[in-house]
């Protein structure tokens, strides 16, 4: 059974053109799972734009909570603050990225106390590296303020992955 090359049934170029869309689609499928669990959005720079500005207002409101307490959590001046959100914001996203490279399936296991952990370090770190400006006022106030930001930042990007996500929004790369 000799099958001649120019046969319309099985035409090698189609085929192969076949398996790469199902490649392509296999991947794509691959880098949005990753994109809704880490990023706010597809393009890195906004992602860290949307970031630093959701960093900046949940942790105002974190600071703003615990002084409506009558709590207050850390002694802060402007510029300090502005400075640790944005040191946050980096270093933040640089540990994670290297974190769901190499210890993915711990950043899963651990169902978000490694993240937490992280930030409770990045926060401490962050904090003698300003010393004066961003100064949490004893050690359990830093493990409060870690977990309030946390949980508030995770409710915040849920809703923005949703909307950016499953909206067709023109400016974002949908299809209006």
């Amino acid at each position: 059974m000799n099958q001649d090359p120019k046969d319309p049934k099985k035409d090698p170029e189609d085929e192969l053109k076949k398996l790469i869309e199902e490649l392509e689609s296999l991947t794509k499928k691959k880098r949005t799972s990753v994109s809704y669990a880490f990023l706010l959005h597809k393009n890195f720079a906004v992602h860290m734009i949307i970031s630093l500005l959701l960093n900046l207002l949940m942790g105002v409101t974190t600071i703003g909570l615990s002084i409506g307490l009558q709590y207050p959590l850390v002694e802060i001046e402007i510029q300090g603050f502005l400075l640790a959100i944005v040191l946050l914001t980096l270093l933040e996203n640089f540990v994670k990225i290297l974190l769901f490279k190499y210890a993915f399936r711990l950043m899963i296991y651990s169902m978000g106390v490694l993240s937490w952990l992280v930030q409770v370090i990045l926060l401490y770190s962050i904090s003698l590296i300003i010393g004066e400006g961003f100064v949490f006022n004893a050690v359990w106030d830093l493990f409060i303020y870690a977990l309030i930001f946390t949980i508030m930042r995770f409710i915040a990007s849920v809703y923005i992955r949703r909307w950016i996500y499953q909206k067709d929004i023109l400016f974002i790369g949908g299809k209006k």
